[in-house]
């Protein structure tokens, strides 16, 4: 009975997978590039740093990739290597969720410009916490 599951078990599973988008000429120049650095904190409302915060950079534009989170440290700091020239928001994750508010200071909201092997420091996030734990 178990040999009789394993095979149709498998059927199924290999039915549900999925390929990623093929990349574009623009996205496989973009790659080629000096990333840039982007390095700041993030901040509460009262200027305090958040320590744990899953950092993102959020691409804008259709050939732009996704680089990998940072997380900060206990000052709030993070450091992001991104594609570029871009332009980028960011998102923010904490506890396992990421929500974009629509307050006009959200990190999602913001526009941050790079150019190839640029190294952007200072940049400051606020973590809305309390718009966050106001959802559901």
């Amino acid at each position: 009975m178990i040999l009789k599951a394993v095979p149709c078990l498998l059927g199924i599973l290999s039915c549900g997978c999925a390929a990623a988008p093929r990349p574009t000429a623009t996205s496989l120049a973009l790659a080629r590039n000096p990333r840039a650095t982007i390095e700041g904190r993030v901040l509460d409302r009262q200027g305090r740093p958040v320590a744990g915060i899953g950092v993102q950079a959020l691409p804008r534009g259709r050939d732009i990739g996704w680089s990998p989170r940072a997380v900060t440290d206990p000052e709030g700091r993070f450091r992001l290597s991104v594609f570029a020239p871009a332009e980028y928001g960011f998102l923010l994750s904490w506890r396992g969720r990421t929500v974009v508010t629509p307050e006009g200071e959200d990190p999602a909201r913001l526009s941050l410009s790079v150019a190839p092997g640029e190294r952007r420091q200072g940049i400051e996030l606020v973590f809305l916490r309390d718009s966050w734990e106001r959802l559901p």
